[in-house]
């Protein structure tokens, strides 16, 4: 029975990363795969932090709804908060992203490489988690009706296994070729478009912290 309900929950969260996730997901992970030059290697020390505190955050909730800590759902499901705390991290990010590209620049660096910082990449991706839609809902539902803490830890990680699967290939493989062939296609203008990355996604963080745009 457990097993089928880990199969369950890692079909629904596979549909559900291949829709709505990966398109609610580009403003925030665009400019950064692009201020990266969008090449498979950067774009991989981007996503997989990113991948991997979405997973973790998954398994948060999990753990959340089997132990049933009343408050800590009240402040999950407070969306202003969580705008807030994405919001956040999404600047800081913007802001590294900034900075990284001005010191490669001025080390006469013709392709700056702009590392952003594993633990906030990691906490946008817990973040990004933590939007409380029909699908996380029904994972939180079983994990509280589960038997035991290991089966709740297994649902979160399947879940959040299927919900990163194809929005992993797809931001890794899709986005990136996409963005890199533009740069190419634009090279007269890869160094204006790379330090236009980080203030679109400081808009973004603005608009996320505003609660303009709900990731």
């Amino acid at each position: 029975m457990e097993m089928m309900t880990l199969l369950s929950l890692f079909i629904v969260a596979l549909s559900y990363g291949a829709t709505a996730c990966m398109l609610t997901c580009m403003p925030l992970l665009s400019p950064i795969l692009l201020a990266n030059s969008a090449t498979r290697q950067q774009s991989l020390k981007v996503l997989l932090p990113i991948s991997l505190g979405r997973i973790s955050g998954y398994i948060f909730l999990s753990l959340i709804a089997y132990l049933g800590a009343s408050m800590i759902k009240t402040l999950i499901s407070d969306t202003t908060l969580m705008g807030y705390l994405l919001g956040s991290v999404t600047l800081i990010l913007a802001w590294r992203l900034w900075f990284s590209l001005r010191d490669s620049a001025s080390c006469c660096n013709t392709s700056p490489d702009a590392p952003q910082g594993n633990i906030a990449l990691f906490m946008a991706g817990m973040f990004l988690s933590m939007s409380i839609c029909a699908p996380v809902v029904t994972m939180m539902t079983l994990s509280a009706t589960t038997t035991s803490i290991g089966w709740a830890i297994a649902y979160g990680l399947a879940f959040g296994l299927g919900a990163t699967l194809l929005w992993f290939l797809f931001f890794s493989v899709v986005l990136t070729q996409v963005l890199k062939e533009s740069l190419k296609h634009l090279s007269h203008y890869r160094n204006v478009l790379q330090h236009l990355a980080p203030l679109l996604l400081a808009g973004v963080g603005i608009a996320i912290f505003k609660g303009w745009i709900h990731l």
